[in-house]
């Protein structure tokens, strides 16, 4: 969609401006809806804070990023939220000047107070914004921004309640690797390779007991393999569990430990059974990939993981243990009930894509692309 240049006439490409960040919940689906714009002829940049994970994310998927500084308000004291306020103040008015120097068309944030300054500097610029919200539970930040934003998408039909702003249910944006991975069959189910998500931050419970129970079930299941993502600052904690639970020779061959997956899809595509918190992008991309699911909500997630959980359990295509009730022994029962029947898992991964939504990215895409069309018709000067 090439939109033309008013002062001289020539074609000109349109222009998105990603913000997000402090989670790859935030990250992962803005690069997903940009990969999508490019497709379609956008250019794309990422803003976020310097030092978050966006940077390094951006930077990977080849997106031009630009800092702009932003700090947590939830929780903080009086000094705190007031230092909060004050840089957002400034954050905003740079984002501004950035989003005129860009000329872009609009703005996506996908939640965290990391999208706050792009998303208020591009409504200051008199530019359109949308918001990203996958959680039944809107967030903080995108519950205050939806007061400028001009649309919000959404994964449930009730967060529309929330928001101040026109919302449509899109679904959540996945990108394209996860549904192109093969199906789970019951023979590779056979020689089971299990995966461990923490989030992005890893999950100290998780890191704590799924140890213990890989070692109980390797003892009657030889050929189960795991690749266990532990989070950032939880490598030696996560390596020490696994040599206590007996297993530290087997760190490295039968059992890989990671801080981090740049490559989230891949490492699906590798595995028959995962043990996860339950996130909205977490659980949506497991849907696409098609991949059975151990769920064991965060339980401070304000209860959203809990509510993304049960939607993916009532389709069959999951199990959920409450995080309050989970134990080594509750977790072991609960796996190798799962890895005994691999007829099983190879149903529960037909069951989880058949939940996913294919079409969630294009459909963002399709509402970036006709409030930047919607903004050029009303003039330039309408947005200065």
């Amino acid at each position: 969609m090439a939109a033309r240049d008013s002062s001289h006439g020539a074609p000109r490409t349109p222009h998105a401006l990603l913000a997000g960040g402090g989670s790859g919940g935030h990250v992962f689906p803005a690069l997903a809806v940009g990969d999508a714009l490019v497709e379609r002829g956008w250019r794309v940049s990422f803003a976020g804070r310097h030092n978050g994970m966006e940077a390094r994310l951006a930077a990977a998927a080849g997106v031009d990023f630009y800092p702009l500084a932003a700090r947590p308000w939830v929780g903080r004291g009086a000094f705190g939220k007031a230092m909060a306020l004050a840089t957002l103040a400034g954050s905003a008015l740079r984002a501004r000047r950035l989003v005129r120097r860009l000329d872009a068309d609009v703005t996506l944030g996908t939640g965290g107070f990391a999208s706050m300054p792009a998303v208020l500097g591009c409504r200051l610029a008199g530019r359109p914004a949308v918001l990203v919200e996958p959680n039944a539970e809107a967030g903080t930040a995108n519950r205050l921004l939806s007061r400028w934003a001009n649309r919000a998408v959404l994964a449930f039909p009730e967060t529309a309640n929330q928001l101040r702003c026109p919302a449509r249910v899109t679904g959540v944006p996945v990108r394209p690797d996860f549904f192109a991975l093969p199906a789970v069959s019951t023979e590779n189910a056979r020689r089971p390779r299990l995966l461990i998500l923490g989030g992005s931050q890893g999950a100290l419970q998780l890191n704590r007991e799924v140890p213990g129970a890989v070692a109980q079930l390797r003892q009657k299941t030889v050929a189960l393999t795991v690749l266990h993502q532990c989070g950032r600052d939880h490598l030696k904690a996560t390596q020490q569990a696994y040599d206590e639970a007996g297993l530290g020779s087997e760190i490295g061959g039968a059992v890989e430990i990671t801080p981090f997956l740049n490559d989230v899809a891949a490492a699906m595509g590798r595995c028959q059974l995962i043990v996860s918190r339950a996130g909205a992008i977490t659980t949506a991309e497991i849907c696409a990939a098609g991949r059975a699911a151990l769920f064991v909500p965060l339980a401070i997630a304000g209860g959203h993981q809990e509510v993304n959980a049960r939607a993916v359990v009532k389709g069959g295509a999951a199990r959920m243990v409450l995080s309050a009730e989970l134990t080594g022994e509750r977790l072991t029962a609960t796996l190798s009930e799962l890895l005994d029947e691999p007829a099983t898992l190879a149903t529960m991964g037909a069951a989880a894509r058949k939940l996913a939504r294919p079409d969630a990215v294009d459909a963002i895409a399709d509402e970036v692309e006709a409030l930047a069309k919607g903004s050029r018709r009303n003039g330039r000067g309408a947005r200065a």
